[in-house]
């Protein structure tokens, strides 16, 4: 299990918590797998205080702490590296896993190697449910265990061995670890969706980190928008039950797809 982190001591305390709801379902089941460790990687927080939760919780924790500012993919890519189990399984630091996600994580095998699962969201801002309502659009458009070309760093697992055979995370930035549902394809084992594998996010962080991801997952798209996409891209992103909200999805939408005729 590997969440990474920075400077958001009340988000990772939730997310511990309902992550040792998760561990308690897991022992009490049939499933063979277990929770042997949990890699959080402190992204060069100012305070010293933005791990603590990992200090006080009952789960196998194992805190790293990067010397400089990387971002959660390459802070991804370091509790990889430390990581010693079968199983990769990713959460961000502002998600609440739901109490059988773990058992849902470990449905993983040779024939399904890697899954993403469903978002959710617990907050009630603007921006929140501007992201939920493209979330939701995704999700409609998908059957269990359909191939997906994305996965989501924040809820996901996979087999150790095929992660590392196919080079991980090609791709840094927000959007970047969609890089390996890329090298998933090709492997010819694709990631697959699994609707029962569940996560509350705090999917609202202001403007600037709207504007931000929206770009950086364009510049860190797999190919470059052409014209004619992107005019289709920004017809039907305007997505949402309100009038305002469809209006917040067109502008992200037109800042993701200027990123992506940058790349």
């Amino acid at each position: 299990m590997i969440i990474p982190t920075r400077d958001r001591s009340s988000d990772l305390r939730r997310c511990l918590d309902a992550l040792a709801e998760c561990a308690r379902r897991l022992d009490g089941s049939d499933c063979r797998a277990k929770l042997h460790q949990v890699i959080v990687v402190d992204d060069a927080s100012a305070s010293g205080h933005a791990t603590a939760a990992a200090s006080s919780s009952t789960l196998p924790v194992e805190v790293l702490r990067n010397r400089d500012q990387i971002g959660a993919g390459a802070s991804r890519r370091c509790g990889v590296e430390l990581a010693t189990g079968d199983l990769l399984a990713f959460l961000d630091d502002d998600a609440a896993p739901r109490g059988d996600w773990l058992i849902q994580a470990a449905a993983v095998d040779d024939e399904r190697p890697a899954i993403t699962g469903r978002v959710l969201c617990f907050d009630d801002s603007l921006l929140s449910q501007a992201r939920q309502a493209r979330y939701d659009v995704r999700y409609a458009r998908l059957e269990r265990d359909a191939p997906v070309g994305f996965f989501a760093g924040g809820n996901s697992s996979v087999l150790t061995e095929v992660f590392h055979e196919v080079g991980g995370f090609a791709r840094e930035g927000t959007g970047g670890d969609n890089s390996l549902a890329q090298s998933m394809a090709e492997r010819g084992s694709p990631v697959r969706f699994r609707p029962e594998l569940v996560i509350a996010h705090r999917n609202g962080k202001g403007w600037r980190r709207a504007l931000s991801d929206a770009w950086s997952s364009g510049r860190q798209h797999a190919e470059r928008m052409t014209v004619p996409q992107g005019v289709r891209a920004l017809r039907e992103g305007a997505v949402g039950n309100t009038r305002t909200v469809r209006e917040v999805n067109r502008f992200l939408g037109a800042v993701h797809a200027v990123g992506r005729f940058a790349r």
